[in-house]
């Protein structure tokens, strides 16, 4: 995911840095991150309130259209039929961690660009059941 324009605690920069590592074998297996959410809950939490609290003083000083909404322009038909089809990933590029949101400077996940696909509402989205 990316964050855009919001500060987020460093401690989860940190654990979806390595969820979202490239290399599989560097992510973190389920139960590494079942204990690291366990101990956030009821362990050693005050580090992370600490900076829980941190980003919401920086998040409430900015402006409240920090990413700017559009409408959604995507409309279904009522008569047309939707399928899948199989893809083909064979000829796929070698898997590499993505810098385009990652700033070092601050340690943080920023996004400048996002996609438009990301800003659909699919809760407004008119998809009849077949």
């Amino acid at each position: 995911p990316r964050f855009s324009n919001i500060k987020v605690p460093q401690l989860i920069v940190n654990l979806v840095k390595r969820c979202l590592d490239a290399n599989p074998i560097n992510r973190p297996e389920a139960v590494e991150i079942e204990n690291i959410l366990y101990k956030w809950c009821y362990g050693d939490k005050e580090e992370l309130q600490k900076q829980i609290i941190e980003a919401e003083k920086i998040n409430n000083s900015l402006p409240t259209s920090s990413m700017p909404l559009t409408s959604s322009s995507y409309e279904t038909h009522s008569e047309a039929i939707y399928t899948s089809r199989l893809l083909s990933f064979n000829n796929l590029p070698e898997p590499k961690n993505s810098d385009d949101y990652y700033n070092e400077q601050n340690d943080n996940i920023i996004s400048e660009k996002f996609s438009e696909s990301l800003q659909i509402d699919i809760s407004r989205l008119k998809i009849n059941e077949i």
